[in-house]
């Protein structure tokens, strides 16, 4: 039998596995003088309640044909995919840019989910730092459990 897993113990893995990969990565870059690839500034787990099921991802640029479309009618109501949101009084993120909001398409995509009631979060980090962040105004907006 499945045990349920920790959402913040599984964050922290993977902001371990970012860090490792883009270690990997300048590394090879050194030797080849290609391709470089920062780390990035967010990563997100999306779990279900019951923490069975998750998916993960960081933060980074939106392409506009990628979301769920649930999820992209969503995020239209703040705006245009992969510009500013410019809401007032509120911090403007990059619409579709969120870890959480990838997290969630990938989860949304992979488990055949189409409630974002449904969807839950682990804390926001900053993988080179292990830094929790808050969820931005536009990830609160969106998802009902934030």
């Amino acid at each position: 039998m499945r045990k349920p897993f920790n959402p913040e113990k599984e964050l922290l893995n993977y902001c371990q596995h970012i860090c490792h990969v883009h270690k990997q990565t300048v590394r090879q870059n050194k030797k080849t003088g290609t391709w470089y690839w920062d780390y990035p500034a967010m990563a997100a787990i999306c779990h279900d309640r019951e923490c069975y099921v998750k998916r993960a991802s960081y933060s980074h640029y939106p392409q506009k044909k990628e979301f769920h479309r649930v999820l992209e009618k969503k995020l239209l109501t703040l705006g245009e995919i992969g510009k500013r949101s410019t809401r007032p009084g509120k911090r403007n993120n990059i619409i579709g840019n969120c870890a959480e909001q990838h997290a969630a398409n990938i989860f949304m995509k992979q488990c055949d989910e189409d409630n974002l009631s449904n969807l839950y979060f682990s804390k926001a980090m900053r993988p080179r730092t292990k830094q929790i962040i808050d969820y931005c105004d536009n990830c609160k907006d969106i998802f009902p459990n934030l």
